[in-house]
This record gives structure tokens, C-alpha cells and sequence, in this order.
């Protein structure tokens, strides 16, 4: 199914103000419009819809995307419907801000290239055609008609084989492009150098070993295992693995912390503790817990009900009975003065709202005493101005800016004087007392100004203020809260003297605690010491033998098991890691014996691919040849029967008497980059210079006209849609003429959808007849684009179809 543009949908985009519905589902489409009408809007709109970006103006201005939406709104919108694209959306619907976009168009990234190209000639990219197509930048490798040039000519393949085999032509070219190759050359020798080398290396390794082997023995004869023992026997790699002294030695090592802890402990205890000094604490311990119990059943007593009151109000506040006295006390006197506090501003601000507002009552009530006798007066010095002073009187008391409140035009468009100002001078032009009248009337406006602030602050106290209900249980809480203040101020000496209580009764039980323990650890030290007998396996400890003797005995036996598990562990752990060094190098030699065979392959193999490659270097010497001479005929042939044909024939129907042609100047070497380049050619043989240089700027408005047609019908019709705004720029009659008759080929014979903007009434109604429909199904649309009183777009839409002509069928 062939593409077709169905309809466009646009709301507040560019110059397009309200929403406006355009039908495009015909072959031909004119549109006409006065400048700023919304021509080229129309056209951006279906441009966005379709790519996602009116890539025509950002050519312009990088900046244009922040400016699409019209002055007057905030956003707007764009819809487009087509029919025919395979694989991709019927619709879509883009919204733009003055910061983004929000969707995506409906062409794919290769249709939206191949549409801004070939399809899609905006009025500003005309004038500039030829220099736009032309010009290149320094930093991409070729011209946008390059680029298209080498897409129509399909010499990518070509050219990527002749660059491709570039470095076959000379083998230093290879040195960057296959380093390899240029590498063999000098790859045979250094491998020679690198086997020697590691058979050196693989000689020092096996000296290594026998040196680490002697070691490892030594290592072994110390953990009792005889001389000469094959390091690498099972005998030895169990008695490696077999279970390590570390256990041993820290049980060793918490034996004796235990010992020195135990005579530590019994150094302590040996004064013992008489029963005197556990009486006096037990006595103290008494006398203290009267005092506390004394305490909590008085001002503690009362201290918890005052804070349990408070608990109606603040459910978090600490307990002192769970907790110190003068903590509690504090983070609940704390509490009570934020809460306080904060009530208290509330009250006071209620009160100045109060007063406030009973100000602004009287302002305003005097302010519309003063607006009517305002009023008043007004009307008697309007009725001498006359019917039309007083209507124009009527209007200055809304004018509040430059904005015309009758026609919403801004009034500093045409004069640089205030609108208010050009009033009062016309009101005072038509009578005496029009300045009476303004200094009333502005006068008005002031008052008028005022009073709508004092009603609008009014508004704002009024809102602030307490219901009666909210500010009689405000002020009871304020009540509340100042007696519980008063009551935690007046406990303070009593929370001081609770938390004495407290810390005196506790260091009394702390010493008595102290003192009972020690009275019973001289009795349980002695029986703990024997213990250790049972876990050293030695003997017990006499009836006689003083306690200490007999520690100090078990840590001597201690320290000589330790230090002979020590020295075993030592050589276990030299041995083990003298094994596993031994195994890494002997890896290493395995590894090596096995590189150094590895690399009298790799080199007998280098050798072999080295012939193989020297003879491919020599095929695609050849094929590189060939390749260039291929795409030599293929440009000859193109720019003569494809491009310059067109063009040629395009231009000269529409400029039958410029005697200089334009074309495609044709590659100058056959091996050289395919270059784009612009000549004309004297219609009676010869070259001239640049079209730019060579024809009038009516001609050359034509040849940047039918390049970009020719472009379009060079390739294959991806998108079989052209939409040319404003295209008759500096054309005559004959031009005008011509160029109907070839949009009317393009329609008829070629099957292109065309959409043409025009500005100039005339030329729009007579391309209107010339392409008006000329056989069944064949349809024309005719759009006229305008606004109404209220500043909107509207558009006439008139579909045309084929009628027969009674007076040829009678």
C-alpha cells in the first residue's frame, strides 16, 4: 500500500492559535495564507509529527524547540494520521512545552532522514540549498550531497574494499593495519632467543628445587622423621596434615592466664574480711533503706502524683520511680514550659489578629464611603463630557496595564505612550472638565485598589482567628500547664534529696556485696586449685604445701610442655611451606617444558603462514585494482544517465532560456574520493563556474528548486510525499508557469502526494486551476489559512473533485 498523508490536528503551535483540523488525504494539496498566518507553521506541525523534530528550523536556531509553542499557551499539540506505513503507527499525538517534547514521531530514524531530505523543502532551507548542500564541515569527511551522492551511486562496498586493501599496495603500509605480518618478519629470530631463554630459566628452577629439597629434610629430621626421606612420600604428607599442636598450645596458654588469675586472686583475699566491718555495713545498708522508703512515702509520694497528672496531657514523660528524680523533675518541667509557651504566643497573636481586624472594618467601610462619593462626582463631570467621554471614561476604570480591554491588543505596539494616558488626553480633548474628570476617576482607581487589599488581608486575619470554643480551652491549658510549672519549681530541693537517698542506699548494698564476696572466695581459691592437677596431669597439691608453691610449680610445667610443642609446630610449618614451594616450582618447570614446545610449534607455524600471507598481499593487490576501475565506470555512468539528466530536465523546463545548465561536475581521477561538486555547462559546449556564481538569483532559486526534485526522484520513493513551502521566490510568469505543469506531472504521472504553501492570492488561484483535478478519483484540496476577530486561526478547507465538462460531452 502506497504512503498516504490523511490529516493534521494542531493546537497553539507557533503561530497557530486554537486548535485547528487540516485534511490532507488528497494527491494535491494548496495551502494559502498571508504572511504570519501559519503557512509554514502548518507545515513544521507535519514535520514534528512525523520525525519527532522540525529539524528545518533547528538548522536556523539550535534554540527553536523552547519557542513552539504559541505565545498565548503554556502547550500545545500536534496529531498527525497517515495510512500506508508498514510495520509503524497510523497516528500518533506529540504534546510540546516550552522545555520539551512529549512522544515521538511515526517514522522510522531512516524514513525521517530520507522525509527531511527528499521530501520536505521549507522556505528558509530554499534561498540556502545549494550552499547547505554543498558545505562541509571540517570535521565530518563529506558534504551532505555527498553523502546522498555515494547513497545513490551504492559505492560504499567499493569504496570500503578499495580503503580496506589500501595497505596491500606497500607492506610498510601493513605495520598499522596488521601489525602481525609486519611483526613476523622479526618474529622467527626473537622466538629462537625466547626457547633459549627459557631453557635457562628451566636449569636455575632445577638447581632451586635440590636446595629446597635439603631444607624440607632437615625441617622433617626435627619432627623425628629420619634422614633422606623422600619429601614427596605419603609417610610425610600425613605426617604434615596430620592435626597441628595450635589446639594444644592454646590450651597451654588459657591454663596459665587461669594460674596467674588464680594467684592474683589469692593475693587479694588472704586479709580476709572480720565481722565487724560486715555489721557496720549491714547496719549502714539499714539505716539508708529507712531513709529511702521515708522519702518515697512523702515528697516522692507527691512528686509521682503531680507527674501522673501530667500524664493526661504528656504521655512520654518519665517516671520517677523508674528512673532518677531530678531527671524526671527536669524533662518534665522542660515539657511543660514548650507547651507553655507555644499556647501562650497563640493567645497573644489571637488578640493582635483581633485588633486587626477591627482596623480594617473601619478602613474599609471608609473606603467605600469615599468610592461612592467618588462615583458621584464621576457622574456628573461624565454628563458634561458627552456620550462618548463617559463610554471612554467607563473603559479607563479597567485598565489596569498596556492591554486594551476592548480588543486585548497591546496598546505599546503603535505608541510609547501608557494607554491609561492616551485616554485621560481624548477624554480631555472632548471636554472642559475632562481633567477634573481624570484626577477623579484615577483617584477611583486608587481607592478601588485599596480596598480590594484591605478586604483581602481582612480575609487573611479573619482566618487566623480562634473559635470562642478553641480559645476558652486554650486559656484553660494555659491555666493547667502554669500550675503544674509551679508545682515541679517548688519540688526541686525534694528531687534533690530523693536521688541522695537513692545513691546512698546503693553504695550501701555495693559494699556489703563486696564484703561477703570476699569472704567467700579464701574458701573456694584453694579447692579450685586442684583442678589443674587433673588437666595437667601432674601431681596434686599436699596437705602442706603452701598455695602459691604449688601454682608457680604449674606454670614451670606449663612453660617447658609449651616450649617443646612450640619448636615442633615451627618445623612442621617450615616443612609444610618448604612443600608447597617445592610443588610451585616444580609446576614451573612443567609449565616451561611445555612453553618451550609450545614455541617450536608456534614457530614452525609462523613460518608456514608467512608464505600464505605473501601470497595473498599479491591478491589483493589485484582485487584493489580492479575494485577502482569498477567504481570509476560505475560514476561516469551515473552522474551522466542519472543525476545530470534529471536535473537538466528539470531545470531547463522550467528556465527554457538560461544558457547555462547546472550539473554534477564529474570526478576528475579515477582512483580519488567520489567528491559532489556543482559546475554549469554552456548549453552550446563549455563549462562555466559554480551555479552560485554563474546564474541570476531567479535561475538560481530555480536550480536549487529542481536539484532537490531531482534528489527526490533519483532514489527510490521510500515516502512518495513532496510539501514545498513557498516555493515561487523570484520566478516570472514562465517560471510560474512551467513549474505548474511539473507539479501537475509529478501528481499525475508520477503518483506523488504534493503540498504547496503560497502566500500571493493571484499564483495561488491559478496553480488552483492548473492542477485541478482532470479525471475520475482525482481530487484537488484547496486550505486558506486566516484569523478571526478574536485573534484564532481558521481554516478554510475546499475539496475539488472531477466533474465532466457538459459542454465537450454535448
Amino acid at each position: 500500500m502506497i504512503p498516504r498523508l490523511k490529516s493534521v490536528t494542531i493546537t497553539d503551535f507557533r503561530s497557530i492559535r486554537g486548535t485547528v483540523t487540516v485534511p490532507l488525504d488528497s494527491p494535491v494539496v494548496l495551502i494559502h495564507g498571508q504572511n504570519g498566518a501559519g503557512k509554514t507553521s502548518l507545515l513544521s506541525a507535519i514535520e514534528l509529527g512525523l520525525t519527532g523534530q522540525v529539524a528545518s528550523l533547528v538548522k536556523i536556531d539550535s534554540t527553536s524547540s523552547s519557542h513552539l509553542v504559541h505565545k498565548e499557551a503554556t502547550e500545545g499539540q500536534v496529531s498527525v494520521t497517515v495510512e500506508g506505513l508498514a510495520d509503524l503507527d497510523q497516528s500518533v499525538k506529540i504534546t510540546s512545552t516550552n522545555r520539551s517534547f512529549s512522544g515521538k514521531g511515526l517514522l522510522s530514524p531512516e524514513l525521517s532522514r530520507f522525509y527531511g531530505e527528499r521530501c520536505y523543502l521549507a522556505q528558509s532551507t530554499l534561498a540556502r540549498l545549494l550552499e547547505i548542500y554543498q558545505h562541509k564541515d571540517a570535521r565530518l569527511t563529506d558534504s551532505p550531497l555527498t553523502k546522498f551522492v555515494k547513497d545513490l551511486l551504492g559505492l560504499d562496498q567499493l569504496d570500503a574494499l578499495v580503503e580496506g586493501l589500501h595497505d596491500a599496495g606497500n607492506v610498510r603500509r601493513l605495520r598499522n593495519g596488521a601489525p602481525l605480518y609486519w611483526d613476523m618478519r622479526d618474529a622467527i629470530p626473537k622466538l629462537e632467543g625466547e626457547i633459549a631463554r627459557l631453557t635457562k630459566e628451566q636449569s636455575a628452577l632445577n638447581v632451586e628445587i635440590q636446595h629446597l629439597t635439603q631444607s624440607v629434610q632437615s625441617r622433617l629430621m626435627v619432627m623425628g622423621l629420619p634422614e633422606q626421606t623422600d619429601i614427596r612420600s605419603q609417610q610425610v604428607l600425613n605426617q604434615l596434615q596430620s592435626e597441628a599442636s595450635e589446639p594444644e598450645l592454646q590450651r597451654l596458654a588459657k591454663i596459665s592466664r587461669d594460674i596467674g588469675a588464680v594467684i592474683e586472686q589469692w593475693s587479694s583475699v588472704q586479709s580476709g574480711v572480720t565481722a565487724q566491718e560486715r555489721d557496720a555495713a549491714e547496719v549502714r545498708l539499714k539505716i539508708a533503706s529507712e531513709v529511702l522508703q521515708c522519702w518515697r512515702d512523702g515528697d516522692g509520694k507527691q512528686l509521682e502524683s503531680v507527674l501522673s497528672a501530667m500524664a493526661a496531657y504528656f504521655s512520654d514523660l518519665p517516671s520517677p520511680s523508674s528512673t532518677r528524680p531530678t531527671h524526671a523533675r527536669s524533662v518534665a518541667l522542660e515539657t511543660v514550659s514548650t507547651e507553655l509557651k507555644r499556647c501562650r504566643s497563640i493567645l497573644a497573636r489571637d488578640v493582635d489578629d483581633t485588633k486587626q481586624l477591627a482596623a480594617l472594618d473601619e478602613g474599609i467601610g471608609k473606603s467605600r464611603s469615599r468610592i461612592a462619593i467618588l462615583d458621584e462626582q464621576i457622574a456628573k463631570h461624565a454628563a458634561a463630557s458627552g456620550s462618548l467621554a463617559e463610554a471612554l471614561n467607563s473603559v479607563l476604570s479597567h485598565v489596569h496595564s498596556e492591554e486594551c480591554p476592548v480588543c486585548s491588543r497591546d496598546f505599546g505596539e503603535i505608541s510609547d505612550k501608557p494607554l491609561s494616558e492616551y485616554l485621560a488626553s481624548q477624554i480631555s480633548a472632548l471636554t472642559a472638565s475632562a481633567g477634573r474628570l481624570r484626577t477623579l476617576s484615577k483617584e477611583r482607581v486608587e481607592g478601588s485598589t485599596l480596598l480590594t487589599n484591605a478586604e483581602q488581608s481582612r480575609a487573611l486575619v479573619a482566618g487566623r482567628l480562634l473559635t470562642n470554643e478553641a480559645r476558652d480551652d486554650l486559656k484553660t491549658r494555659v491555666a493547667t500547664l502554669s500550675e503544674f510549672e509551679l508545682a515541679l519549681q517548688q519540688f526541686e530541693p525534694a528531687a534533690i534529696e530523693g536521688e541522695k537517698c537513692l545513691n546512698d542506699a546503693s553504695d550501701a548494698s555495693a559494699s556489703l556485696n563486696v564484703l561477703r564476696a570476699k569472704d567467700q572466695k579464701a574458701t573456694t581459691i584453694r579447692a579450685a586449685a586442684q583442678k589443674f592437677t587433673v588437666d595437667l596431669s601432674i601431681q596434686p597439691i599436699g596437705e602442706s604445701e603452701p598455695l602459691v608453691e604449688a601454682l608457680q610449680r604449674f606454670q614451670s610445667h606449663v612453660s617447658t610442655t609449651a616450649d617443646v610443642l612450640t619448636a615442633k609446630e615451627s618445623a612442621r610449618r617450615d616443612a609444610n611451606a618448604g612443600l608447597k614451594q617445592f610443588n610451585i616450582l616444580d609446576g614451573q618447570t612443567q609449565s616451561l617444558t611445555k612453553v618451550i614446545a609450545d614455541n617450536k610449534r608456534r614457530l614452525a607455524r609462523m613460518s608456514q603462514l608467512k608464505v600464505v600471507a605473501d601470497r595473498r598481499i599479491t591478491q589483493a593487490k589485484e582485487l584493489s585494482h580492479r575494485a577502482r576501475d569498477q567504481r570509476t565506470a560505475i560514476v561516469r555512468r551515473v552522474f551522466n544517465e542519472s543525476l545530470n539528466a534529471i536535473w537538466r530536465d528539470l531545470f531547463v523546463r522550467l528556465a527554457p532560456d538560461e544558457p547555462f545548465v547546472p550539473a554534477f561536475a564529474l570526478p576528475e581521477s579515477d582512483g580519488g574520493a567520489v567528491e559532489a561538486v556543482l559546475e554549469t555547462l554552456y548549453r552550446s559546449g563549455g563549462k562555466g563556474g559554480n551555479p552560485r556564481a554563474m546564474l541570476s538569483a531567479g535561475n538560481l532559486n530555480t536550480a536549487a528548486l529542481t536539484l532537490f526534485l531531482a534528489l527526490h526522484l533519483s532514489v527510490k520513493p521510500a515516502l512518495p510525499w513532496l510539501l514545498i513551502d513557498d516555493p515561487i521566490q523570484s520566478m516570472d510568469e514562465v517560471h510560474i508557469a512551467q513549474f505548474a505543469a511539473l507539479l501537475r506531472t509529478l501528481s499525475k504521472q508520477h503518483g506523488r502526494q504534493i503540498v504547496v504553501a503560497v502566500h500571493e492570492k493571484p499564483l495561488f488561484d491559478y496553480l488552483a486551476l492548473e492542477l485541478s483535478p482532470a479525471f475520475q478519483s482525482d481530487r484537488l484540496i484547496t486550505i486558506d489559512i486566516g484569523r478571526a476577530a478574536d485573534g484564532k486561526t481558521v481554516v478554510n478547507y475546499e475539496p475539488q473533485i472531477w466533474v465532466p465538462d457538459q459542454a465537450v460531452a454535448a
